[in-house]
């Protein structure tokens, strides 16, 4: 088998209700996103528009929003644009502040190439990985599953959590499910980093924390089924945009 380092990941199937229990309705944990590309030249005026519209349509004690850069990858110059966590029923109950769709006409989308496609995500703590480093920028996997894949891939991230924290490394990762824009099933590993240093791989391979955990056997089993559920894989790395996201302080 291969010994390819997986890089672990925030950042995003089949409605997988059928799959595993559906969370508590009200837990805050699903995230509605958008890459937003700018027109050729325009991205001084598209970063001022949106640095403004934070300010006046997106406080701190208001609907938060959250923009990275894309660093790399196919849609490097663009920016994803996601709400902070919410329940399903936030979507519905949300009042838009007045001015808010006017001003984002204005100031955003008339220095815009192309918006969307809006995208809901929903993340999978109890698969995740946390730690307190600062994070900067995050190296996203976008798993696109095949269908009926996703309870062995989310299976397999269940058994390799524990895995990894018995390693010591600092693994700090966010898995994410898309609920509903595009293909789908596609699942998001999201490592977080604070620099490109973070780059560099860990002590111990992911194979070999299998591998240590369960046995070479089973981990050669696990990763042969994990890789059968995968269709394709994209890769970016984006950083975080304080200036360009709800001021926080």
């Amino acid at each position: 088998m291969s010994m390819i380092r997986v890089t672990l990941l925030a950042v995003f199937v089949i409605n997988i209700a059928s799959v595993f229990a559906q969370d508590d309705p009200a837990a805050k944990n699903i995230f509605r996103g958008m890459y937003i590309e700018p027109k050729a030249g325009k991205v001084k005026q598209l970063e001022r528009g949106l640095a403004d519209h934070m300010v006046k349509h997106h406080p701190a004690d208001g609907w938060q929003i959250m923009v990275w850069s894309v660093e790399t990858g196919k849609r490097v110059g663009q920016y994803f644009y996601h709400s902070t966590a919410h329940s399903w029923e936030d979507f519905d109950t949300r009042v838009v502040n007045p001015g808010d769709d006017t001003h984002w006409e204005k100031y955003v989308i008339a220095y815009t190439e192309k918006v969307g496609p809006n995208e809901f995500w929903r993340s999978l703590p109890d698969i995740s990985i946390s730690n307190e480093k600062e994070v900067n920028k995050a190296n996203v996997n976008l798993y696109h599953i095949r269908a009926g894949g996703q309870k062995d891939f989310i299976e397999f991230m269940a058994k390799l959590k524990p895995a990894l924290e018995e390693t010591g490394d600092s693994y700090n990762y966010g898995v994410f499910i898309k609920e509903s824009g595009g293909y789908i099933p596609v699942i998001s590993i999201d490592s977080y980093m604070e620099g490109w240093k973070d780059m560099e791989p860990f002590s111990t391979d992911v194979y070999e924390a299998m591998a240590k955990k369960y046995g070479e056997d089973e981990a050669s089993s696990m990763f042969d089924k994990v890789y059968a559920t995968i269709k394709w894989v994209d890769n970016e790395i984006v950083t975080f945009r304080p200036d360009l996201s709800t001021q926080m302080e």
